[in-house]
């Protein structure tokens, strides 16, 4: 295939761990005593480096970064590596980053919104748009599933990615009941298996 590469593994781990840490500002706002305290054996390793460059250079900086990194992105099954290899506790940094990308597919769009448990704040809140800010871990997800649920109804995301279907996806998929509400506002095109 002519313009495209192969995937580099070690390219996309760097970008993932990159990405975790621009989106967290928990070692970013520590003082540096307590900072280096905490990292104290871990000198060598890629996550002590990252967290130094971020205090260095400043979060928003560093952010603007990791953000330039995904540009260099080329393929959608790279975007939907990372969606599959994310730990989604760490925050929805690198999560945007995917949705946002102009090569993502609905197949990774589709495995993010599931994998942040759509349902639950569907049956908390009746709706994501009602998910308070003061519950800042669903509000965060939610704002994001709205923004993919929004980019399927404008046909946004790319489609042709082949990768397997994902088993706990097509459980969650099976597992609700489109027919009632608060479910009934969930995209088709998301419903799918």
């Amino acid at each position: 295939m002519k313009g495209k590469r192969i995937m580099n593994r070690e390219f996309l781990e760097s970008i993932l761990l990159k990405s975790e840490i621009a989106g967290d500002r928990y070692y970013f706002n520590m003082e540096k005593d307590v900072f280096d305290k905490a990292m104290k054996g871990d000198e060598e390793e890629d996550f002590y480096k990252e967290y130094l460059k971020q205090r260095e250079v400043g979060f928003e900086v560093y952010q603007n970064q990791v953000k330039e990194e995904f540009n260099q992105i080329l393929l959608s099954e790279e975007l939907y590596f990372f969606a599959s290899e994310y730990n989604y506790d760490g925050g929805n940094f690198l999560l945007e980053q995917v949705i946002l990308h102009p090569l993502c597919d609905i197949k990774t769009a589709k495995l993010i919104y599931w994998f942040l448990s759509p349902t639950y704040i569907y049956k908390k809140y009746g709706s994501l748009e009602n998910c308070p800010k003061e519950d800042y871990i669903c509000y965060d997800d939610a704002k994001l599933l709205m923004t993919i649920e929004e980019k399927v109804k404008n046909k946004e995301f790319k489609t042709g990615l082949r990768v397997e279907k994902n088993e706990c996806v097509i459980e969650m998929i099976e597992e609700t009941n489109f027919s009632v509400e608060p479910f009934v506002n969930i995209p088709e095109d998301l419903r799918k298996i």
